[in-house]
């Protein structure tokens, strides 16, 4: 019984991690990777960024044509989707990988790459 539950737990993690892979696109994604893979060891897995510092990031070094309206919209709606976290009281405005959803963020990354054919740029 007990076993069933935990099998249908895992499932559903594993349809989330699909569904939520299949809806984000290449910026969201783009911005995820920012936030939970910097390829340093534990505990420094995971970085902050506050918003300015992210957006010239994001311009120079990904050369994405996106304006500072544009990523504060898919920063607040990767808020809402449960993926970030807007710290509060923060100015300028910062955000921050969720605690605890390291390892699942990081399972629609890869997850994502895997779908579009795109594993070689992971």
């Amino acid at each position: 019984m007990q076993k069933e539950i935990f099998v249908n737990k895992i499932k559903n993690v594993y349809e989330e991690i699909d569904k939520f892979a299949e809806k984000l696109d290449f910026l969201d994604i783009q911005i995820l990777r920012k936030f939970y893979l910097t390829n340093k060891p534990f505990p420094n897995d995971t970085k902050v960024w506050c918003f300015p510092l992210l957006y010239q990031e994001m311009k120079t070094t990904h050369r994405l044509k996106l304006s500072l309206e544009g990523l504060r919209k898919r920063l607040n709606n990767l808020v809402k989707l449960g993926l970030l976290e807007k710290i509060k009281h923060s100015n300028p405005t910062a955000y921050a990988p969720v605690k605890g959803k390291e390892t699942y963020v990081r399972a629609i990354i890869k997850k994502f790459f895997l779908i579009n054919g795109l594993t070689q740029f992971l």
